[in-house]
């Protein structure tokens, strides 16, 4: 059954949307600064540069004696959101780099550095609530017609205004997955279960699209999702470019982010010397004594006009740079925050296509609708959607899942063959949520060489009941660890696990930043949402949950328990309490499909217990 909507209109699920990003920007900043008066705090920094990137972004370098010691929590990270304080002051940035006892931050827009020392305290990304406040009230206030009735109808909103339906295809069953694709005129969902290669068949697509002389812009909601996109683009022979905040950006991808690309570009001699009359100048400003005469005055103010003036030389000539780049590429990849300012401008693509969106907010969709003549949304509706803070706002059903719902068939793809698990460990999640259409590719390649527990075995349940094992709530109160269960991983770990293909994911971050802290030699340690878009060889599992009452919180979660199940490609071990999680009826079944396609294991083969 298609989800109901609770809104009479797309006005009034809009502003619907506008009020739950006020409330969970209100939590979330409550809640952080609630943290922070017991959290480390960098106080003091000492100001020393600032430097001019290209656009709106700055550099800004700061010194402490703590970062030289080593000594700063596990936030104090490139790519970290912060906030900069001082007594009448504050701006938001990342975290840069950290070298010796220097710090450097990146931040968008020219500050005054009026003071020498600043605090600098772990924030969050107030900037994206700000953009997809703004999208709304865009689509409110002057909405684009064509993308305003698009997206209406998806919503199952102006019934009376369908838009046009796809072209008939003279041999529906037997048509291709490309032919629908080109025969939808506005916009389509490609549902791919996990496995299915939605990320392949998107890039296909784009790789038809650059044929075509059509331009591409793909919007993830992730930075890892970006990445993946532009490593896979350049082995099939594209030339990206990717947008977003170079300090989430892995090393290896920057080469072609827009920045060093302009960096690198013939025309950056003459901006290069621009820039040094800049940081020349900005250092005159800032040696200035605060009690200074008229006439000093009158000279700091004129410095300042040709420091403005420079600056806007400089973003007239790089705007110019960046707009000839990213009209010759052939594919434009970004997060949605990353790619707003284009978005501002009014840069449109031929084709939008949105990447694991089931795990996109709502504003981010509109977003999509709004940069492009057709957009298409990759995702799976079984799998989890975009998380929220506030206690209010914890089941919301994405756009996509919703969409889906909403849609005749028309403009949904279905991708039904899977190249990434074994067959025994697609079984289970394949029946319990695809209805059993997902079939194993004739071409996918057996990965599985060895089990990591002796045995031959592609399902392994270590079952901890009996042993005593309870679950236990964190230092903070907010979530729970199993000592038994990270004592078991420790143990294996350095044994017949010491190799890098392991990763472990956990429902629960208290077990994970355990488990992170041993410094274990697996590969990755994740919580199962923060891994969903993700696969490794081998998955372990750890379940947590061992109680007299039978309790399992939202492992109830059937999307959560589809992701978790569905990352592995050769082996998926599992570690729980099944006399805990077997009072579950999915659980229970999931219980019956090791005993029977996998087999069981007790924790006492293990660990030693007397």
């Amino acid at each position: 059954m298609p989800p109901i909507s609770r809104f009479q209109s797309l006005e009034e699920e809009i502003r619907y949307q506008i009020d739950i990003l006020s409330k969970e920007r209100e939590y979330e900043r409550s809640e952080k600064s609630k943290s922070q008066k017991e959290k480390f705090k960098l106080r003091q920094c000492i100001w020393e540069d600032e430097r001019f990137v290209q656009g709106e972004t700055w550099r800004v370098s700061f010194s402490h004696p703590t970062v030289q010691n080593k000594t700063f929590p596990s936030w104090l990270a490139p790519g970290s959101p912060i906030l900069i304080e001082s007594e009448n002051f504050s701006c938001f940035g990342n975290i840069h780099s950290i070298q010796n006892n220097h710090l450097v931050v990146q931040i968008r827009g020219d500050m005054d550095w009026e003071k020498e020392r600043y605090d600098i305290t772990e924030w969050f990304s107030e900037t994206t609530y700000e953009q997809y406040q703004e999208i709304c009230e865009q689509l409110l206030k002057n909405p684009d017609p064509s993308a305003y009735k698009k997206l209406s109808w998806s919503l199952g909103y102006s019934l009376s205004t369908k838009p046009t339906p796809p072209n008939k295809i003279s041999n529906e069953k037997s048509s291709t997955k490309e032919e629908r694709f080109f025969n939808i005129p506005d916009y389509g969902f490609i549902f791919g279960p996990p496995g299915t290669g939605k990320t392949t068949f998107l890039l296909h697509l784009a790789s038809l699209l650059k044929t075509n002389k059509k331009t591409v812009l793909v919007l993830c909601p992730t930075n890892f999702a970006c990445d993946h996109i532009i490593e896979l683009s350049i082995k099939k022979g594209f030339q990206p470019i990717r947008l977003g905040n170079s300090t989430k950006i892995r090393d290896e991808i920057l080469e072609f982010h827009i920045e060093n690309l302009i960096q690198k570009h013939r025309d950056q001699k003459q901006i290069s010397q621009w820039r040094n009359d800049l940081k020349n100048i900005k250092k005159k400003i800032q040696s200035w004594k605060r009690n200074f005469g008229r006439e000093e005055r009158a000279e700091r103010e004129e410095q300042k006009k040709e420091a403005k003036f420079l600056l806007s030389t400089i973003r007239t000539a790089e705007s110019n740079l960046r707009n000839q780049l990213l009209e010759s590429c052939d594919l434009v990849v970004s997060t949605f925050s990353g790619f707003y300012n284009e978005f501002k401008r009014g840069r449109r693509f031929d084709f939008v296509f949105v990447d694991e969106s089931t795990q996109c907010l709502d504003p981010a969709c509109y977003m999509a609708f709004l940069s492009g003549e057709r957009t298409f949304f990759f995702g799976d509706p079984k799998q989890l959607p975009p998380s929220y803070l506030h206690p209010d706002f914890q089941n919301q059903i994405s756009y996509l899942e919703r969409a889906i719902g909403i849609d005749s068939g028309e403009r949904v793809i279905f991708l039904n063959e899977q190249f990434r698990m074994e067959p025994e460990i697609l079984k289970f999640p394949n029946e319990r949520f695809y209805e059993g259409k997902i079939q194993t590719h004739k071409d996918r390649k057996n990965e599985f060489k060895e089990s990591y527990l002796g045995r031959n075995s592609k399902l392994v349940w270590i079952d901890t009941a009996g042993s005593d094992t309870e679950e236990q709530l964190g230092l903070e109160g907010t979530s729970l660890f199993n000592q038994t269960e990270i004592d078991l991983i420790q143990q294996l770990s350095k044994g017949e696990w010491g190799d890098s293909r392991i990763t472990v994911i956990s429902p629960y971050r208290e077990q994970v930043e355990r488990l992170k802290s041993l410094n274990l030699p697996i590969l990755d340690i994740q919580t199962i949402d923060s891994f969903q878009g993700r696969e490794a060889d081998v998955i372990v599992i750890s379940l947590v949950r061992s109680n007299s009452s039978g309790e399992i919180g939202f492992l109830l979660s059937p999307k959560r328990l589809n992701v978790a199940l569905t990352r592995a490609r050769s082996q998926l071990i599992l570690i729980g309490d099944s006399s805990t999680v077997c009072q579950s009826k999915d659980f229970q079944s999931l219980f019956e499909n090791f005993e029977r396609f996998g087999e069981i294991r007790s924790i006492y083969e293990f660990l030693d217990f007397t």
